[in-house]
């Protein structure tokens, strides 16, 4: 409870390894899902009572993307070892391991930075460089391109443009689409891990030594 601090409930994965993700609430047919992932497992658990709902296994350690949601379809990787993207369909209930994965792929997956969905695409750039754009539905790949440089933050979406931040300070904008084309490139030569914000129009980047907020004024 927020109010309390009072534990309201605790749910049970079994046996998992170890993974730092941030879950995501899925609301379908008018309940909220904790979509949840860790080492070797996705679940969902009913949000008010802790119950596992259902649980897919993704085989992998020290998972670090957090889930991403849309079309129907739940999105994640499984971290080092076994890396592979998994597309996950909503509405089951049990192990739907079998019945519930609609696609998968191990090309060139991200193990930390975050993936994004913007309708119909999902947008990944791996560690070592390599961005994505995937069609979610059905996992095909529309592009790939090298950025260069290496990647721990996440991929953020603004105003139709995607924003790819590298560890030296260098992001790249590229048009959220089909075609991949670059926009800009901006260079803050500070060493950078952390994900980009958007907020009222303005861009928030947190840099080792200092916290940029780009915009208009």
């Amino acid at each position: 409870d927020k109010n309390t601090g009072k534990v309201q409930w605790r749910g049970r994965r079994r046996s998992s390894r170890i993974a730092h993700i941030t879950p995501q609430v899925l609301t379908e047919n008018g309940r909220d899902q904790l979509i949840s992932s860790a080492g070797d497992v996705v679940q969902g658990f009913n949000l008010k009572t802790g119950e596992r709902i259902w649980t897919v296994s993704s085989p992998g350690e020290g998972v670090v993307p957090s889930v991403v949601i849309g079309d129907g379809l739940i999105f994640t990787t499984s971290g080092f070892g076994d890396s592979t993207i998994r597309a996950v369909r909503t509405g089951g209930k049990g192990d739907v391991t079998k019945t519930h994965i609609a696609w998968e792929s191990t090309d060139d997956v991200s193990k930390i930075p975050s993936m994004l969905y913007v309708r119909p695409f999902l947008f990944l750039v791996t560690e070592t460089g390599v961005a994505k754009c995937i069609r979610a539905k059905t996992g095909e790949e529309i592009w790939r391109e090298r950025l260069g440089g290496r990647y721990s933050a996440s991929p953020i979406w603004a105003e139709g443009r995607i924003y790819f931040l590298s560890e030296k300070g260098k992001t790249t904008v590229v048009q959220a689409g089909g075609e991949f084309k670059v926009l800009a490139e901006n260079e803050l030569n500070e060493k950078c891990s952390a994900s980009p914000a958007v907020s009222q129009k303005h861009i928030f980047i947190r840099s080792e030594n200092n916290i940029y907020c780009i915009g208009r004024q």
